[in-house]
């Protein structure tokens, strides 16, 4: 097919197009050329087409069927195409994509939810159908608000050598002896051709659904022998050896896996061996059995575990410290839990202190929050602007906005917050009586709902300073569209944004020892916190922060550029992973462990 003209060729071999020959999109795939996008990083031009599947696997080569452009991309993060190609005559023509297009994908993305995908982990037949899927890395709900996945794409037959992270070859007969130790996701649906006789798809799903059942029996008589094995092993202490440290976490977790990164950094410094055990990618899920396998191969003398108590695989030598910082079942549900003598707890809220006393807990020690001094820290040389941020989630998705119970309850609350009441249990559970909706609802969904999202639509409505929101679903929020630069993977980027903003909004709705006011205070930011010190545990850093009751409180703050009496750094030093390790030490078993082990560094600091 001859080409466009040399400066059509130099407009559109930049871009990503959606051709309607295949013939010319697989030319321009593969070419290779690069395209810096949006956020300056290098990235292959992608050539939809419309046509047949193919077995050609360059990952910019995808199909896309003309009379379901607007649906196909609603659904994926693939780049909208601004270029339609169309052959004519021998000349390949390139014309705009037609911006209500374009407009009408952008809105359906606004308003996307995880929860609401339509793609799940795959067991495709076709060979070809799973190629193509994989190509457009499409996320499926993984159960977590926030937290989704890379759609898996198990496929059997044959494709040629590929490097797509997510097409996997698994055949039919090997399904259960692959799963039975992988670490990825399970396959949740069969994709059959719609050709396939209708006898052959039903023996494919009982066959599916067989090999599914076998896995389940296999893993679960695994994991028993695994777990009586270590329980049975002993974590002897030898001279001259360091002290072992498992710290298993999750993927799917907004905070807490990178606490768990933090506290292993900090063991690591004081010369402990430590096992950091954590999904390795957005397409695994834990599976137990290599868990305990490593877990038995390491033979930990201490346990951390953040948010879980998972105590019945240990030896009772084991050191089991527990770092409550959410409101989970497992503590919510006041029921007895099965406490060991080396069972250590740490929260960081007398809320979670009550809830672990209903559950049997003799003593909860109080640890808060903490933050990463390598990552969150103020930068001299960099000059800050004078603009005012706000970093993390709306929980706007956690209201029914068409339920009569919630909205009452939301109604009420508000009326609160606007002329700066508190929000004490009473008043909570008074609303939730009124609106015949359970406290725990009301408090944990409704309430920060309000704390979190209403602040922040006063400060788009009304802030005389440049302001910046980051996050997970505000553009769904027409008052804060407008504002929001989207989301922000937490660690560099979150301190970035921090240091280079004179204030940043914290808004908890009992708590004042927050991570996000140690981080913002380390980065050198000033904390605009909602004041909850009527009800929130002390010490409350009057001198170090700026608080807010109400709209007016907010607005002044920042039309007068309000200042604390002090710096916001010094509060951050009393927020580091080292004090909480001294602090997990003093506290509990490991300090006996001292005494009987060359611990290395592994000393209280002072």
């Amino acid at each position: 097919m001859v080409q466009a003209d040399r400066e059509d060729r130099q407009d559109n071999s930049v871009k990503d197009i959606f051709f309607l020959n295949i013939e010319d999109a697989y030319l321009a795939a593969a070419k290779q050329n690069k395209i810096v996008d949006k956020q300056g990083g290098e990235r292959l031009p992608y050539c939809y087409y419309d046509g047949p599947l193919t077995d050609i696997v360059l990952d910019n080569f995808v199909q896309v069927p003309a009379d379901d452009f607007v649906m196909f991309f609603s659904h994926n993060r693939l780049p909208i195409p601004q270029v339609i190609a169309i052959s004519q005559d021998g000349i390949v023509h390139f014309n705009e994509m037609p911006a209500d297009v374009i407009e009408e994908i952008k809105q359906y993305r606004s308003k996307y939810r995880i929860d609401e995908s339509i793609h799940v982990d795959t067991y495709f037949i076709d060979p070809l159908l799973a190629l193509n899927a994989a190509k457009q890395r499409n996320r499926v709900y993984c159960k977590h608000p926030t937290i989704d996945g890379l759609q898996v794409c198990y496929y059997r037959g044959e494709l040629p050598e590929h490097g797509i992270e997510n097409l996997v070859h698994v055949e039919l007969h090997d399904l259960v002896e692959f799963f039975t130790l992988s670490k990825l996701r399970l396959p949740e649906m069969v994709e059959m051709p719609d050709d396939l006789e209708d006898e052959l798809k039903r023996a494919v799903r009982e066959d599916m659904a067989n090999a599914l059942d076998a896995i389940t029996k296999k893993r679960v008589a695994l994991i028993e022998q695994l777990t009586q094995k270590a329980k049975a092993q002993k974590p002897v202490v030898v001279d001259g050896e360091p002290i072992r440290i498992a710290i298993p976490s999750r993927r799917l977790t907004t905070v807490m896996q990178y606490c768990s990164q933090g506290v292993a950094k900090a063991f690591e410094k004081r010369g402990c061996q430590v096992l950091f055990y954590i999904e390795a990618n957005d397409m695994e899920v834990h599976n137990y059995i290599d868990f305990l396998n490593r877990f038995i191969d390491f033979n930990p003398h201490v346990v951390v575990y953040i948010n879980s108590l998972r105590n019945t695989f240990y030896h009772d030598d084991v050191i089991n410290i527990i770092w409550w910082q959410d409101p989970i079942s497992e503590i919510k549900n006041q029921q007895l839990l099965n406490w060991r003598q080396n069972d250590f707890n740490f929260s960081v809220s007398p809320i979670f202190d009550r809830y672990l006393k209903q559950c049997g807990a003799e003593n909860v020690e109080r640890q808060h929050f903490v933050i990463d001094e390598d990552i969150f820290y103020s930068d001299d040389n960099r000059q800050r602007q004078q603009k005012i941020v706000f970093v993390g989630t709306s929980y706007l998705t956690q209201v029914d906005f068409d339920n009569n119970q919630q909205q009452q309850a939301i109604a009420q609350l508000v009326e609160i917050l606007n002329r700066g009441g508190c929000f004490d249990q009473q008043t909570v559970t008074r609303i939730a009586e009124r609106s015949s909706l359970t406290y725990e609802f009301v408090f944990w969904k409704l309430l920060f709902y309000v704390i979190r999202d209403y602040p922040v639509r006063w400060l788009c409505q009304h802030s005389t300073l440049p302001v910046e929101i980051y996050g997970r679903y505000w553009g769904q929020d027409s008052l804060v569209a407008l504002f929001f630069r989207g989301e922000l993977q937490h660690g560099d980027k979150v301190a970035d944004v921090y240091r280079s903003a004179t204030y940043a909004i914290v808004s908890h709705a009992f708590e004042i020892n927050s991570q996000r006011l140690a981080e913002v205070a380390a980065c050198g930011c000033i904390p605009v916190v909602y004041d909850c010190r009527d009800v929130a545990e002390k010490p409350h850093w009057d001198d170090y922060c700026l608080f807010f009751k109400t709209e007016d409180d907010l607005k002044n703050i920042i039309d007068n550029r309000s200042r604390p009496a002090k710096s916001p750094i010094a509060l951050a030093k009393n927020f580091t992973y080292d004090a909480a390790v001294d602090h997990f030490i003093e506290k509990s078993a490991l300090k006996s462990l001292l005494g009987k082990s060359a611990f290395g560094d592994c000393q209280v600091s002072a």
